[in-house]
């Protein structure tokens, strides 16, 4: 049988103590170095294994606190599309409101616009309910859906104010040409409709209605327009007729002066003659009438205030 060999280390203490020998076998010798290595190797790969979790747990970490983060992104922006979704139908609501105001009618704007646009979901009380990956997916597909639909909305509320502005614009035109303030201050003496002629005694209609005042008080323009005649005019005596658009012309009879001329633009409360005497008449006064497309109406309808 083959001796193994061995090995002695002598350990030498400090002091006074007797030196120690420790006889270890090269057998013993090789097993402990083996197994001192594989300690070190199983170390090594726990250590390796340690910072490996120590990695994958912080990278979890910043991955959940990423998605944590865009959830609440997505949830911020979803909200963010609901309140212009909110913003776009009070938009609309006004847009009706103006159009009844301002009689105009409805377009397609109002038979178009069905809203169905909303945030994320909310639980029992109210609070948005966390986002899952499935729920987040189907929120950002419908937030892309919504978007559309909001692009497509606000192009339609567009079109829609852009059609109430425009009729404002042309209602404003025509309040501007409507004849609704007094020409003349005085007493109302003879109103629109049949009545006998203070002349010749005839029943007749009236066309128009006779304000009674000062001889030489001011006639100022019920509204804008172009004078379309300045002159005498038979039984009306000196006479003024301002086209004011819109089929509409006003009439001016038996006055003492005239201030215009044919073909000058008028504006509302602009002086255009003084209150006369000429023509048939029994007295001071300004016969008024109002015309739409050459129809004589009753001015009354117009005129707004007293007439004193």
């Amino acid at each position: 049988m083959h001796k193994q060999k061995k090995f002695t280390f002598i350990v030498i203490p400090d002091g006074t103590e007797n030196t120690k020998r420790i006889s270890i076998s090269s057998g013993r010798l090789k097993t402990g170095a083996s197994l001192l290595t594989g300690l070190f190797v199983i170390f090594i790969f726990l250590f390796y294994e340690f910072l490996h979790q120590q990695y994958q747990g912080h990278e979890l970490l910043k991955t959940k606190q990423l998605v944590a983060e865009q959830n609440n992104q997505i949830m911020d922006f979803a909200n963010k599309i609901h309140t212009l979704q909110t913003r776009l139908e009070s938009l609309q609501q006004f847009d009706m409101k103006i159009r009844i105001l301002a009689n105009i009618e409805n377009s397609v704007s109002q038979k178009e616009n069905t809203y169905s646009i909303g945030g994320p979901t909310l639980d029992t009380e109210g609070y948005p309910v966390p986002l899952t990956g499935v729920s987040r997916d189907m929120l950002v597909k419908k937030m892309g859906m919504d978007i559309n639909e909001l692009l497509s909305k606000t192009s339609i509320e567009e079109r829609s104010l852009q059609e109430v502005y425009e009729n404002i614009l042309d209602k404003k035109d025509l309040l501007l040409a409507t004849p609704s303030i007094w020409p003349a201050r005085g007493f109302i003496t003879s109103g629109f409709g049949y009545r006998i002629n203070p002349i010749t005694g005839d029943r007749e209609m009236h066309e128009g209605v006779d304000i009674a005042t000062q001889l030489g008080n001011p006639i100022d323009a019920p509204s804008n327009g172009i004078v379309s005649y300045a002159g005498p005019e038979n039984g009306y005596g000196q006479t003024i007729i301002i086209d004011h658009g819109y089929g509409i012309t006003t009439l001016y009879g038996h006055l003492s002066k005239i201030d215009v001329k044919p073909g000058e633009i008028i504006k509302r409360g602009q002086l255009i003659g003084r209150i006369g005497d000429t023509g048939f008449s029994t007295g001071p006064h300004l016969h008024y009438e109002v015309r739409v497309n050459g129809i004589p109406v009753n001015p009354m309808r117009y005129l707004v205030g007293n007439t004193q």
